[in-house]
This record gives C-alpha cells, structure tokens and sequence, in this order.
C-alpha cells in the first residue's frame, strides 16, 4: 500500500511546469530590456568623457609647448631618432604615445620589459615611476605629447614596425602608466604617489 512518505520523494523530484518557466521567463523580460538600454547610454558616457579627458590633456600640453603633431613626429623620429613612448593604460586603449629625443634604454637606470609583463606586478614598477616623472609626467615630464587621434592606426603600426628593426635609429618603448599597476607596494609606500599623478590620468 502506496503512503504518504513514498509519495514525497517523488513529488519533490518532479519538475515544475512549463508555463511556470515561461512566465518567469516573461516577467524577466522587461529588467533585461531596461538593463541594455542603460548599458548603451551609460557606454557612451564613457567613452565621451575618455574622449573629452584626452581632449583636455592636449590643450593643455599645446599650451605649455609640449604638443608635436605627427608628420613632424615622423620626421623627428628619421632624423633625430630618440623614442617613442607608447603609453597604454589597456589593451583598449586609451594610449598616449609621447616622444623624446634621449635614449630611453641607455638612460634607464632600470630595466625595460614588455607592457604585459610589467602591468602584472610591482616588480617593474620602479622604471614606471621613473619613466613618469621624467618623460611622461604634465607637469615636469621632458616629453612632447604626440597628436594622434585623427593617424590612421595603420600608420602607427608601420612606424612601430619600423623601429622594431636593429638598424633603426629611433627606439618604441611600450611603458604601463602608474595607475594601472596592482594596489599596495613598497615603492609606492614609501615614495607616495605625486601630487601631479591624477592629472595624467585618462
């Protein structure tokens, strides 16, 4: 004779309805509509107030002299050499791109990895800073700020490729800007991080 407690485990192991799922699936809905209409405006947002941000960044290195656009950067870079300094704060972007007549690799007192090896860890985070206060920084950096958003990348890529040659005259140099770097660190402990630093932020 079939009781109650045979009874129970079966119940518990069927599945509920199909037009239960389906109204779930209806009252879902409309949250996941309001949730990609906010997803598009809010990406814009984003990308408009990188934009504007960058925007800033050059008038405010034309102002002070340090602004090069880039058929003369081309030309500084055959003729005169020094290096570019590829600034990349992610793999998408923003990227500044600055370039300085000195030689990068004699004058680091540091050694000079990949942009992907360095934004891991802390270990390379001294070049980091050094290469900041001295070339890239707003505020005291000897670099010039290259104009670049109207370049077509391809154009980009060929100069890099270029450079990447052992005959070349002028270095490219991929560096991770501070910000991106892993939180905490004994560099940063103790040096601190520079008044000037959420300037050079995107």
């Amino acid at each position: 004779m079939e009781t109650m407690q045979t009874r129970a485990p079966q119940n518990a192991g069927q599945k509920a309805p199909a037009w239960i799922d389906a109204a779930m699936g209806l009252a879902m809905l409309p949250v996941l509509v309001v949730g990609a209409c906010l997803a598009v405006p809010y990406a814009v947002g984003v990308r408009w107030l990188r934009l504007h941000g960058e925007h800033r960044l050059r008038l405010r290195m034309k102002s002070r002299g340090r602004l090069i656009g880039w058929p003369d950067f081309v030309r500084a870079m055959h003729e005169q050499g020094g290096a570019c300094i590829e600034e990349k704060f992610s793999p998408k972007g923003p990227v500044r791109f600055w370039w300085t007549g000195e030689d990068v690799r004699a004058a680091s007192p540091y050694e000079i990895v990949d942009w992907f090896t360095m934004r891991k860890g802390r270990q390379h985070e001294p070049f980091v800073r050094w290469c900041r206060a001295r070339y890239t920084s707003t505020e005291q950096g000897s670099a010039v700020l290259v104009d670049t958003p109207l370049v077509p990348h391809r154009e980009i890529y060929a100069l890099w490729s270029k450079c990447r040659s052992e005959a070349a005259l002028a270095q490219w140099i991929e560096v991770a800007p501070p910000e991106i770097l892993p939180p905490g660190g004994a560099v940063e402990a103790s040096a601190g991080r520079p008044a000037e630093e959420s300037a050079d932020q995107p």
